[in-house]
């Protein structure tokens, strides 16, 4: 397993990495009109690429291949974390959240301190839910959201952080 920074060209085949989550993974919790909104969100791919491009977006390759993703914008939010169904609960998800969370840590230990941010949040599906509460995160509330004319459950999370002088 390689983890290494995004790139803009790998966008195209991160976008079908997103879909193949959502339509394979995802379909264990969402029905089928759920499935379709929700797996459409890469479609404008210049505007996800760019969306990829912004705060830390890493990504996770298996013998040469991107595998999976997971972003860090800002700093105290995970805002995607997503696998090809094919190396599912193989260790990637938790490879990158760790590199995130590590990063967090080290980018926030001095701005922490001045703006009392101690913790890490996101915003979790049915399915991601379970991985974040295994990562340490705490369900905060649970909302609805709007998708095109579509309502999901999410879960608003988060994990105290601490820095590493702490962490001892």
């Amino acid at each position: 397993m390689l983890i290494r920074e995004y790139q803009p060209s790998d966008a195209e085949i991160l976008a079908a990495i997103y879909r193949d989550a959502v339509i394979g993974i995802g379909a264990t919790a969402y029905n089928a009109k759920q499935i379709e909104v929700w797996s459409s969100f890469p479609e404008d791919l210049e505007e996800f690429r760019h969306l990829l491009s912004q705060g830390l977006t890493i990504v996770a390759l298996d013998k040469g291949q991107l595998v999976a993703f997971g972003q860090l914008n800002p700093l105290d939010r995970i805002a995607f974390i997503y696998t090809a169904t094919r190396v599912a609960r193989k260790g990637f998800a938790t490879k990158i959240y760790q590199q995130l969370e590590d990063y967090a840590i080290a980018q926030l230990e001095d701005y922490a301190i001045a703006q009392n941010v101690q913790r890490l949040h996101t915003e979790a599906s049915h399915i991601s839910k379970h991985f974040f509460l295994k990562m340490g995160f705490s369900v905060v509330e649970m909302e609805i959201v709007d998708r095109k004319n579509t309502q999901f459950e999410r879960f608003k999370m988060e994990k105290i952080i601490l820095p590493s002088a702490s962490r001892l």
